[in-house]
């Protein structure tokens, strides 16, 4: 889970053909909602989901 300005937002790292790709969401416990913010490579990932 991540802090400040990504406060709730949970990142999942994976790997396809040799690239690491990485998955934000944020769940809600209430009434257990899964919502996907992001898909893409690292380069700029963090920057461009604070925006």
């Amino acid at each position: 889970m991540k802090k400040g300005a990504l406060a709730g937002v949970r990142v999942h790292k994976f790997k396809v053909n040799d690239k690491q790709y990485l998955l934000a969401y944020r769940l809600e416990k209430k009434p257990d909602i899964l919502t996907l913010l992001a898909l893409g490579t690292h380069e700029n990932f963090y920057r461009d989901l604070q925006r």
